[in-house]
């Protein structure tokens, strides 16, 4: 009778460690949340098109109606106290050709590009709007992607970019951007 109680106490020893990391990782799926930026696509009379990126730093990159040139915005995902806070921040921004209506009162970037023409803005905005068609061919690029928008979205789509907070359950109902067909396909 004797050599039951330790092995008893052993399985309900190991039975309360198992519940217990049950308990802390329930707690920590609903707690654990992450940074992202979200791009949102409402198309009409369908559900919107959302994928993510976890990088704080990206860059849109398109070719200018007017000018024919590329255009380049980089940006950063600023963190706040509060999450709803967070920010995005237009850090620079390059262009080839220097036309009407270009920005030109914002001091010159410190790093400039071989065949650019680069400005520091350092403006803050809580989200971006932005149109996007093949004839521009829209592009989002961050850590090492290139996310080709023009191909995700119908013509003339209105994207909608802003930092957000997933939790783990979140993450796993949304794409990463990069992993989704450029061509807009499931």
């Amino acid at each position: 009778m004797t050599n039951k109680q330790p092995n008893n106490l052993l399985w309900l020893s190991t039975g309360a460690a198992c519940i217990a990391a049950l308990v802390f990782l329930t707690l920590w799926i609903g707690v654990a949340h992450q940074s992202v930026v979200e791009v949102r696509v409402a198309i009409e009379g369908s559900d919107d098109k959302v994928c993510y990126f976890t990088d704080p730093d990206f860059q849109l990159r398109w070719i200018h109606s007017v000018e024919k040139q590329w255009w380049e915005e980089q940006y950063q995902r600023i963190e706040k106290s509060s999450t709803e806070d967070a920010m995005l921040l237009l850090t620079t921004t390059y262009f080839e050709a220097f036309g009407a209506g270009t920005p030109s009162t914002e001091p010159l970037a410190p790093i400039q590009k071989p065949g650019y023409l680069g400005y520091q803005v350092n403006e803050k905005l809580p989200s971006l709007n932005w149109v996007v068609s093949r004839l521009t061919k829209g592009e989002i690029d961050y850590t090492g992607h290139r996310f080709l928008i023009h191909q995700w979205v119908p013509d003339y789509s209105e994207v909608v970019i802003m930092p957000k907070t997933y939790g783990l359950i979140d993450r796993f109902k949304k794409d990463l951007c990069h992993e989704l067909p450029s061509d807009g396909s499931r």
